[in-house]
């Protein structure tokens, strides 16, 4: 997504999809936010459609497997995949979800950590 419609600040990170509506290999998320990611693999999903996937975050409290349903916002081709930015609707469970917003605050807090001092 070059154009930056994310409404949150997004974080690389390199997460393998483990599940993604039927199994496909190396479907990986590239990017994060509060709102939704993007993930790039051998998958077909049109703009609008819904992708339902499952990927284990690592938050300081535990590593989660993490059950989301998103909606397509973008859509490209990248070399012999496609990249789709996705935005969230909703998770598996509320721990789930709670375990995916600890997860993308301490990647902020990181980040923010990693700044040199002005």
């Amino acid at each position: 997504m070059e154009d930056n419609r994310r409404r949150n600040e997004r974080y690389d990170v390199y997460l393998y999809v483990e599940q993604v509506e039927r199994d496909l290999p190396q479907v990986r998320i590239m990017n994060l936010s509060a709102s939704g990611f993007l993930v790039r693999g051998a998958i077909a999903a049109g703009v609008g459609g819904v992708l339902h996937a499952s990927f284990r975050v690592k938050p300081l409290a535990g590593e989660m497997r993490v059950r989301a349903r998103g909606r397509v916002v973008h859509s490209r081709r990248v070399g012999f995949e496609s990249e789709y930015g996705i935005d969230i609707e909703g998770f598996g469970s509320e721990v789930e979800e709670s375990a995916y917003r600890r997860y993308v605050e301490e990647l902020a807090d990181k980040r923010g950590s990693d700044t040199p001092p002005a």
